[in-house]
């Protein structure tokens, strides 16, 4: 499996010194972990940094496409959705601080998750345009970092879910989500002008009910429910396909004017990648959130749903 062995030690000798500078001031090599999954074993496997036995003794298997989760809470739907390679990026020990720390440390823990993903291609044989990284809030931030510092390719798709505001506004574009991160790049937007952004980040990028800051069934809770309400509605898509269909328009307002071009996409797991532009849809109050191209609920799917975190 590993074949590259003069791209590897060039590899292993040019990061390591820079790796333990980082470790010395922010300590990432101890503090972010990252977690496999997959349908051959109950436990999670943990794959570690330059370890090539942690990969090799894994189930990791480079023939599947590889799912990196930067949070964790899609990949129990996406074990029973899908046979895929299922990587949590386990940076709790940052995320939970108070957001000014966690702001800080994506700076860091952004291009550790490259050095990893650069890692995998090299020592295990992954291919990058089988690689599709998704982050939640802050989250989605370390994924365009990631993509952006990546030495051996380019991602096939960053997947952003209501990538966060605060103390990210006006940063350059080297330190968030934006386009070039990947082949691809879709993001979700739902608790606009308040935790996430309005602004477009992505090829594609959706907002249901207009991305916020409210979600219906939030009631005035516009903290936590609307910007969950972003991987929420992915969850769902692994499960309904064609259940998130969505408009181009230029508005929220030529939306509900009906004043759109025909050019239809589907939000979520199964977008097209040739997709491009802003996209607004509606959604439902509770699970099952899909309406659907009639814009009715769809209750048969309520019993996919039960795996939703919320």
């Amino acid at each position: 499996m590993i074949e590259h062995s003069e791209d590897m030690t060039k590899f292993f000798s040019s990061n390591l010194t820079s790796d333990i500078i980082a470790s010395y001031i922010f300590n990432v090599n101890k503090n972010v972990h990252f977690l496999l999954f997959t349908r051959d074993v109950e436990e999670a496997e943990e794959l570690i940094l330059y370890d090539v036995l942690s990969v090799l003794k894994s189930n990791f298997n480079p023939k599947k496409k590889t799912k990196i989760l930067v949070h964790g809470w899609l990949s129990s739907a996406y074990i029973k959705a899908r046979d895929y390679n299922i990587i949590v990026v386990d940076w709790s020990k940052y995320s939970y601080q108070i957001y000014p720390i966690s702001r800080y440390a994506i700076n860091h823990v952004g291009p550790h998750l490259s050095k990893f993903v650069d890692f995998l291609i090299i020592s295990a044989g992954l291919q990058p345009q089988d690689v599709h990284i998704l982050g939640h809030s802050l989250g989605a931030h370390i994924a365009g970092i990631a993509g952006h510092q990546m030495k051996f390719g380019k991602v096939a798709r960053i997947t952003g879910m209501d990538p966060a505001g605060p103390l990210i506004h006006g940063d350059n574009m080297c330190c968030r989500l934006d386009e070039n991160d990947a082949e691809f790049v879709d993001v979700i937007h739902t608790s606009v002008h308040y935790l996430g952004v309005y602004e477009p980040l992505g090829h594609a990028d959706f907002y249901p009910n207009g991305g916020g800051p409210l979600q219906p069934g939030c009631g005035l809770e516009i903290g936590v429910c609307t910007h969950r309400r972003s991987y929420r509605y992915y969850i769902e898509s692994l499960f309904n396909e064609y259940g998130f269909p969505s408009h181009r328009c230029n508005s929220w307002d030529d939306y509900l004017a009906n004043n759109c071009s025909s050019d239809v996409a589907y939000m979520g797991e199964n977008v097209s990648t040739k997709a491009r532009g802003k996209y607004y849809l509606r959604t439902a109050t509770s699970p099952p959130f899909a309406l659907g191209e009639d814009n009715q609920i769809k209750p048969e799917m309520g019993y996919h749903l039960k795996m939703i975190i919320p």
